[in-house]
């Protein structure tokens, strides 16, 4: 999986928000430390299929629209 864009950086961070999830919130709820959910949102780093699935259920989100 090639690194997120910028537009899929911003949406997943977008998505965060509109549901009222703080970094470490998500972090939580997926399993994963809130630095880790930062460094997806910036790009850093790429999710496992496993977390991606986590994030996508925690998030109402479809995989394409995050990332």
């Amino acid at each position: 999986m090639a690194k997120n864009s910028p537009e899929k950086r911003e949406n997943l961070t977008l998505k965060r928000i509109e549901k009222k999830l703080t970094r470490p919130m998500l972090a939580k709820k997926v399993g994963v430390s809130a630095e880790h959910i930062k460094s997806l949102e910036y790009g850093r780093v790429n999710p496992s299929f496993k977390l991606l699935v986590k994030i996508c259920d925690a998030l109402e989100s479809k995989a394409d629209e995050l990332f």
